[in-house]
């Protein structure tokens, strides 16, 4: 039975392949002990002590089990009597397109990247971030940073470690050969202790919710593009249609077909941050035969447009965000409404939309209080249930998914698309700070869990 305790671990310089705890952590006489930190380990000459403060390591270990550059750590040991191990951790490393300036971290992650090392500080677990590209498979080490105990980055060498956390947001980035390679050596050295691998592709999201009791009728109606007929049929059929690129993120490349009364074809075109191209086609045959090799190559699906009553002109949806922490079980972190900006065909926070409280929102819709709390009660049923079928389906580690979900004008929940990466905002715009720092608390909870540190 392994046995878990949260210590100080203080860094004895003066002191050559000892290790020193009180006398009561380890149980039984034994002159020596395999330390583990990551996937280094290293045996090290117990001397326990009856009135220790926390564990005391000599500094040739501390190096070579390439702990952080710092003289005391507030972390977790765990004990198994069972091997004659002593494990220090848990180690998580956050994998991302790393972008560094005199070694600090920079870019639009990197606050984020703070938040959840502050957040492994408060639960006591050691936290990294690296790039996939700075493995050393030979030696079994990773070049990362690290948030010190100054809050400010600082770069080392760490082991692999006992879990990795996603958070490669940039498709192009992930679709590099190298990336592949590495992300495929992790999950197979780290499985199930590697979560939220990847991106969820749309058809295949479709494919999967409509499959299952739970899900498929609160789906609108999708079908994957194949010809300028088909397409044609479909936009007739339902006369107001997104269209979406079935790998596409943050927006991008979002159409929005509407079909005039005189027969033509209405368009808005999401090709950028910033860059919205509205058009009109003669008819709704001659815009798929105009933009079918397009398309076809990016693998567009065509989805019923949600009756959504407008906002100040605008397009809505509700966001729920997905996560588990240590009991592995799938809770909603925080709700909000996502309000797209001014001709914006995109609710997205990157396409510039802007994020309010639900219950900030509903009351527009005029359904009456006890309406609207049953509508919160159905929307957080419907991610719960999002999330088990998306789990259960993909066959992936998860522990956070980022459910879009519409309210039409009577009421009726819908399920608009499901996110693997969800943006966790740094700042307080979306709700209170409680929720804010559980949203980052989670998925590093959920890692010690994986690692096998908690009670």
């Amino acid at each position: 039975m392994a046995q878990v305790t949260r210590l100080m671990v203080h860094r004895a310089d003066g002191l050559q392949g000892i290790l020193t705890v009180p006398d009561t952590l380890l149980g039984g006489r034994r002159s020596e002990v395999t330390l583990r930190h990551g996937h280094h380990e290293t045996i090290a000459r117990l001397v326990p002590m009856k009135e220790a403060n926390g564990v005391h390591l000599a500094g040739d270990i501390w190096k070579r089990l390439s702990l952080p550059d710092e003289n005391v750590l507030d972390v977790h040991v765990l004990w198994d009597e069972a091997e004659n191990l002593l494990r220090i951790g848990p180690l998580l490393a956050i994998m991302a397109r790393v972008r560094r300036k005199k070694g600090q971290l920079t870019g639009a992650q990197a606050p984020v990247f703070e938040r959840l090392s502050e957040a492994g500080r408060t639960l006591g677990v050691l936290t990294y971030v690296f790039s996939p590209l700075e493995i050393q498979w030979t030696k079994g080490t990773v070049r990362g940073v690290y948030w010190n105990d100054e809050r400010k980055w600082t770069m080392g060498t760490f082991p692999l470690p006992d879990v990795v956390y996603d958070q490669v947001v940039s498709r192009r980035f992930e679709d590099r050969p190298d990336v592949k390679e590495s992300r495929t050596k992790l999950i197979r050295l780290l499985y199930p202790r590697y979560f939220n691998a990847g991106f969820f592709d749309k058809w295949t999201m479709f494919q999967w919710l409509s499959a299952d009791d739970r899900t498929r009728r609160q789906l609108p109606a999708t079908t994957l593009y194949r010809a300028p007929g088909q397409g044609t049929q479909f936009l007739v059929e339902w006369g107001d249609i997104y269209m979406k690129p079935a790998r596409g993120s943050l927006g991008q490349g979002l159409v929005r077909v509407q079909l005039a009364v005189n027969g033509q074809a209405l368009y808005r075109w999401r090709k950028g941050p910033g860059r919205t191209e509205t058009g009109v086609a003669k008819d709704p045959r001659a815009w798929f035969e105009q933009h079918h090799r397009f398309l076809r190559r990016r693998r567009y699906i065509l989805q019923r447009t949600i009756p959504i009553p407008s906002l100040e002109g605008r397009v809505w949806d509700v966001r729920a965000l997905m996560q588990k922490d240590e009991s592995r079980a799938w809770k909603r972190t925080k709700m909000f409404v996502r309000i797209s900006h001014p001709g914006e065909v995109a609710s997205n926070l990157a396409a510039g939309g802007r994020a309010e409280r639900v219950e900030k929102v509903l009351p527009h819709m005029a359904l009456g209080l006890s309406a609207e709390r049953g509508l919160v009660r159905r929307l957080t049923r419907t991610a719960h249930n999002v999330a088990q079928v998306v789990e259960e389906s993909s066959g992936l580690q998860l522990g956070e998914m980022g459910v879009d979900l519409g309210v039409d004008d009577r009421g009726g929940v819908w399920i608009i698309e499901v996110n693997a990466k969800p943006w966790k905002s740094p700042d307080t715009d979306e709700g209170d700070e409680r929720l804010l720092e559980r949203s980052f608390l989670r998925p590093v909870a959920y890692a010690k869990s994986l690692a096998g540190f908690s009670p």
